[in-house]
């Protein structure tokens, strides 16, 4: 019997990055983001005890009442805003995405991007535009010339700072500048804030949601916990958007794992966020890392991520794409992830993680010298 799947698919696929990490056999990886250091103590020690406790059941919709509050301290929200916590932040994203997109409505993401914005936009039937993070202006978002994508079908922008591929953080001048094209036009905001906890300078970055109220913040504890297994995501936002949230997340997967919720609400303690800020120390000397490795072994301009652990290799001068690239590197057991998988003005760079443990990270670094050398010679 042949099957026929809904046309919503027709333009689904796996990303390019599971594409390349399904091939990165024995490879070290500084491809996929997931940081390779333990689970915080307290947030494990929350887990055996509630699992000992004997009451693994459901949760409410909108998440555990203490963690839902816990979230709304954390990202100093505004009056008025609530919480739901979701199997991830990705399914955030999603019950959002599907609440408020009808068909025909446009999103602008941004290019470079998280390869998942372009496909929930397009299976809720909404229509991705992409606004240019460019290299030449260190991947800010370059207000005046974006304000010529907004139209009568625009109904939401995604923001990710820190970025993810870039290391990129927005500034308060950048995010100041964006809310007031944002009132003019009535446009929902989605400020994809996971990496909040990931930065250099000293400062946690600023929230679009600090200069736009009509703004719904996407966050989880898997990036700065080291916990993306136990897959513990949130929105919160205005009561006005997130009420359809909670109704999506009903259908979606009735709650998150009442397991990890008790985990989650241990990690926004003191305790927890003290685990958080030694994460970040590590993080902090494997950036220094790359960025020196990169200044030593390469010729070409580079940007030091100022949050994330992305690190932007630019390899357009090998004269092959950045997926040849990366498939090439495998050969020499070193997976990274092309830059095009995340738009066009991504293409030209590999993305690096270097979330790892030092060990690992300069291995991985060893074997990426290797091989771009090899390329460079066009060697075997």
């Amino acid at each position: 019997m042949e099957v026929t799947f809904a046309s919503r698919m027709n333009s689904v696929g796996l990303s390019m990055i599971r594409q390349i990490m399904q091939k990165a056999q024995n490879c070290t990886n500084l491809g996929i983001g997931e940081p390779q250091f333990l689970t915080p103590a307290v947030a494990r020690q929350a887990a055996q005890k509630f699992i000992e406790g004997g009451s693994v059941l459901y949760t409410p919709n909108a998440g555990i009442g203490k963690l839902c509050e816990a979230i709304i301290r954390y990202h100093r929200c505004p009056l008025g805003y609530r919480a739901c916590v979701t199997n991830g932040s990705q399914e955030a994203l999603f019950n959002l995405l599907f609440s408020i997109i009808d068909v025909g409505d446009e999103v602008l993401l941004p290019d470079p991007g998280y390869p998942a914005y372009t496909t929930i936009v397009e299976m809720a039937g909404g229509i991705p535009v992409t606004y240019p993070l460019r290299v030449e202006s260190s991947f800010q978002i370059d207000t005046p010339n974006i304000s010529s994508l907004f139209n009568k079908k625009t109904k939401a922008i995604i923001v990710n700072s820190p970025s993810n591929p870039t290391g990129q953080v927005l500034t308060d001048t950048s995010l100041e500048q964006l809310s007031a094209l944002l009132e003019e036009h009535h446009t929902i905001a989605i400020s994809d804030e996971i990496y909040s906890e990931l930065y250099y300078n000293g400062k946690r970055p600023p929230s679009l949601s600090q200069h736009y109220p009509n703004t719904v913040i996407l966050s989880g504890i898997s990036k700065m916990a080291s916990m993306t297994g136990w897959r513990i995501g949130w929105a919160c936002g205005p009561e006005s958007l997130l009420s359809k949230v909670v109704v999506m997340h009903q259908y979606t997967s009735s709650c998150a794992s009442s397991l990890g919720q008790e985990a989650a609400l241990a990690v926004l303690t003191p305790e927890g966020m003290s685990a958080v800020t030694r994460r970040r120390q590590i993080l902090t000397e494997n950036r220094d890392r790359v960025v020196k490795w990169a200044t030593n072994n390469w010729n070409h301009r580079t940007h030091a991520p100022q949050g994330a652990f992305y690190f932007m290799l630019p390899v357009s001068h090998l004269r092959r794409s950045s997926l040849e690239v990366a498939s090439e590197l495998l050969k020499d057991q070193v997976a990274t992830i092309p830059g095009g998988a995340f738009g066009s003005q991504g293409e030209g760079f590999l993305r690096i993680s270097f979330a790892n443990k030092p060990e690992e990270l300069n291995l991985g670094l060893s074997r990426l010298k290797r091989g771009l050398y090899r390329l460079q010679r066009n060697l075997p």
